[in-house]
């Protein structure tokens, strides 16, 4: 496959680093290596859409991390060694606190998914849930002043110690979809047409937000909301989850981790 700029960057970096240190490099490459040394190593980190929430499985009911969640099902597919570290509730400066430990410069592949809990998407949509549009429209205007006023700044300085902390890696941001599709069904929670087009219209800033500060760092931004077209909740093949009663409400199901999957993982093949 045609590498992404992101894969062209990480790969001319890497020779770069190589050629830098050749003491290091020479070393490494007058010995034996084991299979172990050179095994991808793929760090996963983000919130409850990176942790699979909403897709069955889970090894713990903190985190909440799915067996049927993208980056295991992108790991099984490229062979790549997987550093799991996702949780569910991170906001951006959970990760930065808790999830970057396992980032070392052997570490070839990052994917990051966060920004929807900063921006309060859990809030927003219990004040869209019943009647009250005003109540809706004003928690979705504070969700789009988050996301533009100091988001991005919080994004900034965690994709900048990604890349202090894995020089060599290739960073891969992803998205969220949009949930709704205009349709309404008992788990839509009585939000009408109108309001679900201004939540999605904040996933899009959401989206774009991320992916311009993805791109100031020359990172890929893997986009999953075409992907989601037709799937969303209250459609016939749903892949958003609506109203549960529990924290898997309005997050991707199995089918849905693994339609993220189908997105990310072109992503790692050249890891």
């Amino acid at each position: 496959m045609t590498a992404t700029p992101s894969k062209t960057r990480g790969i001319l970096v890497r020779v770069a680093a190589v050629a830098a240190a050749a003491g290091i490099g020479g070393a490494a490459f007058a010995s034996p290596a084991s299979a172990d040394w050179w095994t991808p190593r793929y760090v996963a980190l983000g919130d409850s859409y990176v942790s699979g929430v909403g897709a069955g499985d889970y090894e713990d009911t903190i985190c909440y991390r799915s067996a049927n969640a993208y980056p295991v099902l992108a790991a099984e597919a490229t062979g790549a060694q997987l550093s799991f570290d996702a949780c569910s509730g991170a906001r951006v400066e959970d990760v930065v606190a808790d999830q970057l430990g396992n980032l070392t410069w052997r570490t070839s592949e990052v994917t990051i998914g966060v920004g929807g809990n900063d921006a309060g998407f859990s809030s927003v949509l219990g004040a869209c849930a019943g009647t009250d549009t005003a109540l809706c429209e004003a928690a979705i205007a504070n969700a789009q002043n988050i996301i533009t006023t100091s988001l991005p700044a919080e994004l900034d300085d965690l994709y900048t110690q990604v890349e202090d902390l894995s020089p060599w890696a290739d960073v891969t941001v992803v998205g969220n979809p949009r949930l709704f599709s205009g349709a309404t069904c008992a788990g839509s929670l009585a939000i009408t047409p109108a309001e679900q087009a201004l939540l999605n219209e904040t996933a899009d800033l959401l989206a774009d937000t991320t992916a311009g500060v993805a791109d100031d760092h020359g990172f890929a931004f893997a986009d999953v909301r075409d992907a989601f077209v037709g799937h969303e909740v209250c459609t016939a093949d749903a892949w958003i989850l609506g109203y549960t009663g529990n924290v898997e409400s309005f997050h991707a199901n199995a089918a849905g981790q693994a339609a993220y999957a189908e997105v990310v993982t072109p992503y790692l093949e050249d890891c």
